[in-house]
């Protein structure tokens, strides 16, 4: 079976402004990552990327000065390496959250960690 996936994703490069700062305000800038998935359902909708992307930000409370489009790599995923990855990430989540609890019951009760 084959557990393999070709993904391409394309970068661009956002400068916004974010309006409830104080005169003079910054200029910031991020970069928004979208897969092929989403921009292939963005033109099935007649909608491009950078009006997408502006939309996401506005509604965030953000004026958005410009959207460039960068790079587009294809990037090769092993679909079975990615879940082990995840796993052990949601693993170590659950047992650091854990150990917090854990110190923070100690901590109450007065014992020195």
């Amino acid at each position: 079976m084959k557990t393999e996936k070709n993904i391409n994703l394309t970068a661009y490069t956002v400068e916004y402004i974010d309006q409830r700062e104080p005169k003079p305000r910054t200029i910031r800038t991020q970069t928004v990552v979208l897969d092929g998935g989403k921009v292939s359902a963005l033109a099935r909708l007649d909608m491009r990327p950078a009006g997408w992307i502006t939309a996401q930000f506005e509604r965030d409370g953000y004026t958005v000065a410009s959207v460039h489009k960068g790079e587009t790599i294809t990037a090769h995923v092993d679909l079975f390496d990615l879940w082990q990855q995840t796993m052990t990430n949601i693993e170590h989540e659950r047992l650091k959250i854990q150990l917090n609890a854990a110190i923070a019951q100690l901590n109450s009760e007065g014992v020195e960690v």
